[in-house]
């Protein structure tokens, strides 16, 4: 438990000495799709860590040039926002949504957390091309997006 705290920590002191994550004015579609895909990703693997499963490794190679297509969309968006450094932004977007993840999951003991968390793992284990695909617009209508989306297109293109 305090390794996740220290990781919490040392993410929040990583993130202030880079300054602040400025986020754009809002997300268009693609790329809050990017963010939840990414976003899940980071998830699974901080928890693939904790509880010592191998899960990750194949969800990766099995989606990889998606994961990839989803980074490259952050990395454009943010660069089209007029960010100098899009590629450190997304990491640190990554970096801190780790250390929320790791810091959610303290608050229970890591049996407790694994075992709730194994459907969770199974179902990362079904996840492949369409369905991945599929996984993440679903990610999109039920969870809340940590941006603002964009309310019509012609904020998107700003």
């Amino acid at each position: 438990m305090w390794l996740k705290r220290g990781m919490a920590t040392l993410a929040a002191i990583a993130l202030s000495a880079n300054g602040a994550m400025a986020a754009p004015s809002c997300f268009h579609r693609d790329a809050l799709e990017a963010w939840q895909a990414v976003r899940y990703m980071t998830e699974l693997m901080v928890l693939n860590d904790t509880c010592r499963v191998h899960v990750y490794e194949s969800f990766i190679k099995r989606n990889f040039a998606a994961l990839d297509a989803y980074h490259r969309e952050l990395v454009a968006h943010f660069r089209e926002a007029g960010d100098r450094h899009p590629e450190d932004t997304v990491d640190r977007y990554v970096t801190h949504a780790a250390n929320e993840v790791a810091e959610e999951d303290s608050q229970m003991s890591t049996a407790d957390l694994c075992a709730q968390k194994a459907a969770y793992f199974s179902n990362a284990q079904s996840l492949a091309g369409a369905k991945f695909h599929q996984f993440v617009a679903d990610l999109m209508s039920k969870q809340k997006s940590d941006f603002r989306p964009c309310s019509n297109v012609r904020a998107a293109d700003r």
